[in-house]
């Protein structure tokens, strides 16, 4: 074995597509909660996010993009898919752990849009389902996290040493 420096793999992201995903879970928090309500949570000036969104900052520190989360819940996870990772709270949706929640609360709005009396009558619109945009991801973990629990279950038993 030589006494070399080892260089590890690298990931294959590349800044533009780290930027990219950034931007990404960027806007959708800044459409949740506005600019001036975004830039206040991630603790920059309005200009400081405008640098951001037009390309004269590159990044943001890290907590300022953790930040982000408490406007919207999937800021981060464009750059989590770039890794191959999921972002899933601990309490989705803030329900003390109730899966009941979050799925009543995503089917009244369901519900709502598929009136015959909504915008899209009994479709749901780009708008009905960009509102229920956070709903849907907090579901979708949740149901994920019962997922991994079921495979979990499922598992093989392991061989028993014999002797």
């Amino acid at each position: 074995m030589s006494s070399g420096s080892v260089v590890p793999e690298t990931n294959g992201v590349s800044e533009e597509d780290f930027r990219n995903a950034m931007i990404a879970g960027l806007a959708r928090a800044q459409k949740a909660v506005g600019e001036k309500s975004l830039a206040f949570i991630m603790d920059l000036s309005t200009k400081g996010l405008g640098n951001l969104f037009g390309g004269r900052a590159r990044s943001t520190d890290p907590k300022r993009l953790w930040d982000a989360r408490k406007a919207c819940p999937t800021a981060l996870d464009d750059i989590a898919e770039l890794y191959g990772c999921e972002i899933v709270a601990k309490d989705p949706a803030g329900t003390g752990g109730l899966g009941t929640v979050p799925l009543a609360a995503l089917l009244a709005r369901v519900a709502e849009a598929e009136s015959p009396t909504s915008p899209g009558g009994t479709g749901k619109t780009h708008n009905e389902l960009l509102g229920m945009e956070d709903l849907i991801r907090s579901v979708h973990a949740l149901t994920g996290q019962w997922i991994e629990e079921i495979n979990g279950h499922r598992a093989p038993p392991r061989p028993r040493a014999v002797g």
